[in-house]
């Protein structure tokens, strides 16, 4: 078989591991349902990892913070000052909140919680693959990190900010059609809780029903905070 075809093989299968974990642990971790909650926190010294990703993600990220739409971050500096007292009171983790960003980049124990599944197909691929395949299949296994990281800051700016704001390289990534639909998918995600649309490498969301298609209010919205719109929908404002 030609390198080539083992360099795709490689891409390929990085990339649905990757797009099936992001789905996965998007979903039952970081915003797992309060019933699975309530049961790590029977035993918070064994499920701490779980109990912080979901407290960064899903308290601060989506409840705390973009209450007033998504992509404002606080509404005051009051509010922004309130909740960064908050954290502090917790110690190591809320200043690792604060230095993520308010949980708008990945960050320690979510980080972990985040790669860990992913650490376990390294292996997998090193000894079942050619090495270049196996090189390949790297680069996509580290999306979900490099998308969390990277690109989500962005997905929560203007899009027309974000091309003034971003590196150079990153402006570019962000104009492609991909990462426009990653900005749909995810201003979907936080517009009805956290409950679909888990991508940011997108894929397995559709393949598992957990996407929600965009409705005219949501076309209208999107296009009132300054998201990117999809080429076939019309541009247009509507407030309220």
């Amino acid at each position: 078989m030609p390198d080539y075809v083992h360099v795709l093989l490689g891409l390929a299968l990085g990339y649905v591991i990757a797009s099936y974990v992001e789905s996965f642990m998007h979903e039952y971790v970081s915003d797992a349902r309060p019933k699975a909650v309530r049961f790590w926190s029977r035993a918070p010294w064994l499920f701490r990892p779980m109990l912080n990703t979901h407290f960064s993600h899903h308290t601060i990220h989506h409840v705390r913070t973009y209450r007033s739409s998504h992509v404002t971050q606080f509404r005051s500096e009051e509010e922004k000052q309130k909740l960064t007292e908050e954290l502090l009171q917790r110690g190591k983790h809320g200043r690792t909140i604060i230095n993520g960003a308010y949980a708008t980049r990945l960050h320690g124990e979510g980080a972990f919680v985040f790669v860990a599944p992913l650490v376990i197909f390294f292996p997998v691929f090193y000894f079942t693959l050619k090495p270049i395949a196996f090189l390949a299949g790297c680069v996509t296994l580290l999306l979900p990190p490099f998308m969390s990281h990277f690109v989500h800051p962005y997905l929560h700016l203007p899009f027309e900010e974000g091309q003034r704001t971003a590196p150079r390289w990153l402006a570019w990534l962000l104009r492609t059609r991909y990462l426009r639909a990653v900005y749909r998918n995810h201003f979907l995600h936080h517009r009805y809780g956290g409950v679909s649309n888990f991508n940011l490498v997108l894929g397995a969301d559709i393949v598992r029903r957990r996407t929600r298609v965009l409705t005219e209010k949501d076309l209208s919205v999107m296009a009132e905070v300054g998201m990117p719109l999809p080429e076939e929908a019309p541009t247009r404002t509507v407030h309220g």
